[in-house]
């Protein structure tokens, strides 16, 4: 008995450790100059802004690829650093991909309180943004985790 609850306390605890909070919402095409506003939410992470660069196709590299992305604005509001993943996929009227991409966190994890923008390319799929319609987005975000805090004080050494 005490084995299967220790296996189960177990799993709990895996679980929680790899938990992640998710979203994904549906919006219109509709950048002007590119720039979309959202709201896109989670874990008091937010997304609220998309910068659609439509690039062009980058012909004097080893593979042939595009310079298209978008660029969204993240703001972490909350009180604990979080590490963020976000993908973009866009489409046409009859629900055919034209574009897709992914990015996330580049160094460590987006702190409490602070904003950074992460760009999100798009090299492959890029030849008919002319027919985008909407686009889903997604966001990902996972709590630090960790055994120290940083800049946490050293505890005090006891006298003798």
């Amino acid at each position: 008995m005490v084995r299967k609850i220790s296996v189960v306390l177990a799993a709990f605890g895996c679980a929680a450790t790899l938990s992640a909070d998710v979203v994904t919402q549906k919006f219109d095409w509709k950048p002007v100059n590119g720039i979309q506003e959202v709201k896109v939410e989670t874990a008091r992470v937010v997304i609220s802004q998309l910068d659609f660069d439509l690039g062009s196709t980058l012909e004097k590299t080893p593979i042939r690829r595009s310079s298209a992305k978008v660029v969204a604005r993240v703001d972490n509001n909350g009180w604990l650093d979080q590490e963020v993943g976000i993908a973009v996929v866009v489409f046409d009227a009859e629900g055919n991909v034209v574009a897709a991409g992914s990015g996330g966190t580049k160094w460590g994890f987006l702190n409490k309180e602070e904003r950074d923008r992460y760009t999100i390319f798009f090299p492959y799929m890029y030849r008919r943004f002319d027919k985008a319609n909407s686009f889903l987005v997604t966001l990902e975000t996972k709590e630090k985790t960790g055994r120290g805090k940083r800049g946490a004080k050293p505890a005090p050494t006891p006298a003798p």
